[in-house]
């Protein structure tokens, strides 16, 4: 319906709270803010802010030490202290020297079924074993079926004991003398046993004791990196530290509020006055706002242009509805759409569509495929003999596809007459009067669509020397002529650059297209009559299936509704959608814009 009126902001302060400032501006979810290098150039003698952030370094690091200690970190909302770089070294430094992760001969990486195996081990007490002069001991894992093989070795050269096990290992300790070390090794390895090495270190005790301090540490470099992220978007101006963007109108105040307390000054400007494009948001009721979303695929409308939401939500329906007109299934549409609306747009989208399949399914008499369920209905409101319209009548044919090309000359000429309003609102003079989508083709297309209504159903012959001239050549000679006419209400330069001969030639197989674009996009609505067929004749398969199943017909018609349902929805919907993209937007709309999206601290997680 509309777009929300900006304003652009620029908050100042000094070296010491520009941080402050950044967070403060960045927390409010306000501004969409526009990075510094947007703002600095030669004339106003800015600069960046251009400094290394250290603590994506840091925090990288500690996530990896985390991880190989199996270990999540709990980040914290702010730190306990502060620290400087040389102190977050150090921790680093000695977390790696603690627990072993500096060298691969002390790095021990475990799995949580191996710290389990080791939690068994470690209540046998087998410091004191380890600590033994004449016995060795290793700890592994065994294939099940290489520890069924065991009881083959009974000369009591060494003993086992099982500490864990899953479905394809058993975790184990061996113990045996220094005289039979290498014989049990050996026998072992063929039963492919996987050492295990112990760790030096007791990691759970340890992380227990510093688990506090690591995510202090984590927390101070998480927030160091989120400010260090948010500098490209201050610009410097001598002593003074910029950070600009767009805001909505209605927010300027609130905005101002967030600095309170800060010496922090700010500047409101209108977009105009500022040499940056302004974001677009769009502003539109509950019933088209779901449609914003097909919008937001194609491209937003640049800030000030016309926002085509509301045409689109209404040319859309009108279009789906006439292709899947169906009383019934337009209900289930309906009701599921607007019951999921919160979901998600596309549901939103679904519920409207489905009240305009409501509309024509009541108009052509169709309810889950039966055509003659509301028969009487039709007779008494209007005193027909069965239904008011029968699609599957023979003679419906040729009516239903003429109509259909009816219904996009109709689409055609309103998307020209709101590209010839919208052309004269930007001043674009030239395009509003001599393009094909202008004045021009106005006249050509209409005047063409009007001499065939007249002379094949009201039998007036309209053709003639004048209206041909007026109506046909001379828009023609606008098509051709629209570069050098174009430079002549504008006061430029009217001879071509490439001269008159290479424009006449190039400008000639430009028609060609012209006039071919005129009549391959009225053929294109075709398919609105060819899939109010296609949805008609579907449902009459179901009805037969349901026909010759006897008992089963429920079932079959369950199914085979919701089969159309499905599978026409999802093809008439993009069809619908092409429609409005290629044959209505490519003649009177412009994107290009900018989505607004305000920044919030989130964001830069």
């Amino acid at each position: 319906m509309a777009i929300v009126k900006m304003k652009f902001v620029s908050a100042a302060t000094d070296e010491a709270h520009v941080n402050q400032m950044l967070t403060s501006g960045v927390s409010s979810g306000l501004i969409h803010c526009e990075p510094a290098s947007k703002i600095v150039n030669e004339d106003n003698a800015g600069k960046l802010i251009n400094d290394e952030d250290p603590y994506a370094g840091y925090c990288q690091t500690l996530s990896n030490i985390a991880h190989s200690l199996n270990y999540t970190i709990q980040e914290k909302k702010t730190s306990d202290r502060e620290y400087t770089c040389q102190q977050i070294e150090d921790f680093i430094i000695r977390m790696n020297d603690l627990f072993g992760l500096t060298t691969d001969a002390r790095k021990v990486i475990l799995t949580p079924e191996d710290q389990k195996a080791l939690k068994e081990l470690s209540v046998l007490g087998f410091e004191r074993i380890h600590n033994c002069r004449y016995l060795n001991f290793r700890f592994g894992r065994l294939p099940r079926e290489s520890f069924e093989k065991l009881y083959m070795y009974r000369d009591d050269i060494f003993i086992q004991h099982r500490l864990y096990e899953n479905s394809h290992y058993i975790w184990i300790v061996y113990v045996t003398s220094d005289s039979y070390v290498e014989r049990t090794n050996k026998i072992f390895r063929d039963l492919a046993f996987e050492p295990i090495d112990i760790p030096t270190v007791d990691i759970d005790r340890e992380l227990t004791e510093h688990h506090g301090e690591i995510d202090d540490v984590y927390t101070y470099c998480m927030n160091q990196d989120r400010l260090y992220r948010l500098h490209p978007y201050a610009a410097m101006f001598e002593d003074r530290y910029v950070m600009s963007g767009f805001v909505q109108e209605k927010d300027v105040e609130a905005y101002r509020k967030v600095f309170e307390g800060l010496p922090v000054t700010l500047e409101v400007k209108d977009p105009s006055e500022v040499d940056l494009e302004c974001p677009t948001m769009l502003k539109n009721n509950w019933v088209v706002r779901p449609f914003e979303m097909f919008l937001g695929m194609y491209g937003v409308p640049k800030y000030g242009n016309f926002d085509p939401t509301c045409f689109m939500a209404v040319t859309y329906c009108l279009l789906f509805g006439i292709m899947f007109g169906d009383l019934g299934q337009g209900l289930v549409l309906t009701i599921l759409g607007l019951a999921l609306e919160k979901k998600g747009q596309l549901f939103g989208i679904i519920g409207r569509v489905g009240i305009t399949s409501m509309i024509f399914g009541f108009l052509f008499g169709s309810t889950f495929g039966n055509e003659t369920l509301l028969n009487p209905i039709h007779q008494k409101l209007f005193g027909v003999h069965e239904k008011l319209f029968e699609v599957m009548d023979s003679s419906s044919t040729m009516t239903i596809l003429i109509g259909a090309v009816a219904i996009g000359a109709v689409l055609i000429l309103m998307t020209q007459l709101l590209n010839i309003v919208n052309r004269f609102r930007h001043n674009e003079k030239g395009e509003a009067i001599f393009s094909q989508n202008g004045i021009a083709g106005f006249v050509f297309y209409g005047s063409i669509i009007t001499g065939i209504v007249a002379t094949m159903i009201f039998q007036i012959n309209v053709i003639n020397p004048v209206t041909i001239g007026l109506c046909i050549v001379l828009p023609i000679i606008c098509f051709v002529m629209k570069e050098p006419l174009t430079a002549l209400v504008e006061h430029e330069p009217v001879t071509p650059k490439e001269g008159w001969g290479g424009y006449i030639m190039q400008s000639i197989f430009e028609l060609i297209d012209v006039l071919l674009t005129f009549v391959t996009n009225s053929m294109s609505y075709l398919r609105v009559g060819g899939f109010v067929l296609s949805h008609a004749g579907m449902m009459l398969v179901v009805t037969t299936l349901v026909e010759m199943t006897g008992n089963a017909g429920i079932p079959v018609m369950i199914f085979g509704n919701i089969f159309v349902m499905v599978l026409e929805g999802l093809i008439v919907g993009i069809q619908t959608l092409r429609l409005e993209y290629y044959e209505m937007f490519s003649r009177y709309y412009d994107a290009g814009g900018i989505p607004f999206k305000a920044m919030t601290a989130e964001k830069l997680n």
